[in-house]
């Protein structure tokens, strides 16, 4: 049946062959006892193979008599060459940690869709809750939303999912579709309430939508709906296939990278997946600039936390109590490291890799810097739009370099006889920079975007010792610069989380006592190796990471200008 729906898939590149491509239809449902269950599986089947030919794809909370018929139809259309990531299951770990008890199989969902399993909430009603997680996590990544069938509605309205779901939708202002003809809570809820067609923001009128909803079944309703969904402009910015536009970002913190980079390795380690297949765009400021760089480089994540295990001591020579003192000695007049040590450090790590130029990234980078002599902010930038051309023939190194100039650390660096200082004095966090850059010269739709934003340890900032502290009491022991570096990092999770939605930003960081760690003390890189891993390899971490990063499914290819 479903090879003679996709015929003319090899053209699905034309945006008039793929006329929904990038939109994500949320189809909210199941199928009920009293209700016509041939028409709903019909409706179910033609709807998202009709969706999955266009271009779109389809989000499934997983009520198992909806699943089986996605998956076959999933299945069908990536035998015939269709794209893995057509399908998103997503289910609350509150079920999916009892499969039997629910009908849950997540395996063979994985088999031909993305499984995201939303972290679940205890509680005294932790299956309303938890439901209530859902919908919302499903609501923020949808550009419009289908309902049908659905239980409840007669003998407990308020608990009916059908009712919530929608509502849901329209409050986010998404165009909504109720098929109601084929019984269930969708039928009730129209029956009673039918002031819900207003509104509805699909481009049809209560009239239309009263038609569409209850003289229509089957095959004849999925086929108006999606000839609806093509007239719609569902996806703000470029269209692209693919589930979501995934980011990197890397926070700044010296020899405290090593931490990253042992999660990024761990990651890699446990999911079998490189890093710069899975990115649309990796962002790094200062280590977390020299990781991106490195990884866009062709670098194993690996390799560069070996790079800050046999080549940090000699970056920070700071192991013994002489080292540190004439360190100390040094600072009150110049820059506490000699620069050319890192630089010959980085040199040969980045001669080690496939590639030198930036130009020949294997993902889109976005690096954070700041021009020395007027302070104004910098990013250096892989040529990912046509304005964005000028550093791609820099070396890796020598932006490595810029973005890790960390005032009072090291001397400005030198590229193209301009002088740069580490981005970390503005975007020590480059989440924000990064998100910016996908929406504004990228045109990405903002709900599809998934940031991965890991930090490089952090610890909680004590300002009691500074409430009425003068000029002398704040140079102590960097505490204003502590507090700086410490709520700029916090305004911009802040903005990023606020922009973005929190179902759209996992933060992965570890909270240490304040002292343990710092930038440049290299007797704690086995530490923070040790930390990193630990942290990468929690079970909820390696699931979300899994599902929404690491996946299995290769982002688009990029164009370079």
């Amino acid at each position: 049946m479903y090879r003679n729906e996709v015929e003319g898939l090899d053209h699905m590149a034309d945006s008039s062959a793929a006329p929904l491509k990038g939109a994500r239809i949320w189809l909210s449902g199941s199928i009920p006892d009293g209700a016509d269950p041939d028409s709903i599986r019909s409706f179910v089947a033609r709807l998202s193979a009709s969706i999955f030919r266009d271009g779109g794809s389809i989000i499934h909370g997983s009520h198992p008599t909806i699943w089986p018929i996605l998956q076959q139809q999933a299945a069908e259309f990536q035998q015939a060459g269709g794209a893995r990531d057509c399908l998103t299951m997503a289910i609350s770990r509150h079920f999916s940690s009892e499969p039997d008890k629910y009908g849950v199989d997540t395996k063979a969902w994985r088999s031909c869709s993305l499984v995201y399993e939303v972290p679940a909430e205890g509680g005294d009603d932790k299956k309303a809750q938890n439901l209530e997680r859902l919908r919302n996590w499903i609501a923020e990544r949808c550009d419009a939303v289908v309902v049908v069938g659905g239980k409840g509605w007669d003998k407990n309205p308020g608990g009916a999912g059908i009712p919530a779901e929608f509502e849901l939708a329209r409050e986010r202002a998404l165009p909504c579709f109720l098929a109601a003809s084929m019984g269930g809570a969708a039928e009730g809820y129209l029956r009673d309430r039918p002031e819900i067609l207003r509104n509805l923001r699909n481009g049809l009128d209560p009239d239309e939508n009263l038609a569409l909803a209850t003289a229509l079944k089957g095959d004849v309703l999925a086929d108006r709906i999606v000839e609806q969904l093509r007239r719609l402009p569902l996806v703000r910015g470029e269209p692209r296939s693919g589930s979501t536009f995934r980011i990197l970002s890397l926070d700044g913190g010296g020899i405290k990278g090593t931490f990253t980079a042992a999660v990024l390795a761990e990651w890699e380690r446990i999911t079998k997946c490189k890093l710069t297949d899975h990115f649309d765009l990796i962002a790094g400021t200062s280590t977390g600039g020299i990781l991106a760089l490195g990884l866009g480089m062709g670098l194993s994540a690996q390799t560069m936390l070996e790079f800050y295990e046999q080549r940090g001591p000699t970056v920070f020579p700071m192991t013994s109590l002489g080292q540190r003192l004439l360190a100390t000695l040094r600072s009150l007049i110049k820059p506490k490291f000699a620069q050319e040590i890192l630089q010959s450090e980085l040199a040969t790590a980045f001669d080690s890799a496939p590639w030198k130029i930036l130009r020949d990234a294997r993902c889109r980078l976005v690096i954070p810097s700041c021009h020395a002599r007027t302070g104004g902010v910098h990013i250096f930038r892989t040529n990912h739009h046509p304005a964005l051309t000028a550093a791609a023939d820099y070396l890796a190194t020598d932006i490595a370099l810029a973005t890790a100039a960390a005032p009072t650390y090291f001397r400005a660096a030198e590229v193209d006889d301009r002088a740069y200082l580490d981005g970390g004095v503005w975007a020590n966090n480059p989440s924000m920079a990064a998100l910016v850059e996908a929406l504004s010269r990228l045109r990405v739709p903002l709900n599809h975007v998934d940031i991965l934003s890991v930090g490089t340890t952090s610890a909680p900032f004590a300002g009691r010792s500074t409430l009425k502290a003068g000029f002398a009491g704040w140079l102590w022991k960097g505490r204003i610069a502590e507090l700086l570096m410490h709520a700029q990092a916090q305004g911009v999770l802040e903005l990023s989380n606020d922009l973005a939605g929190h179902a759209r930003m996992l933060r992965v960081d570890l909270s240490l006592v304040p002292g343990e760690v710092s930038l440049d003390n290299v007797n704690r890189i086995a530490d923070l190796k040790d930390y990193g891993k630990q942290v990468a390899a929690k079970p909820d971490t390696v699931a979300d990471v899994k599902a929404r990063f690491l996946n299995g499914v290769p982002v688009e290819d990029w164009t370079r200008f």
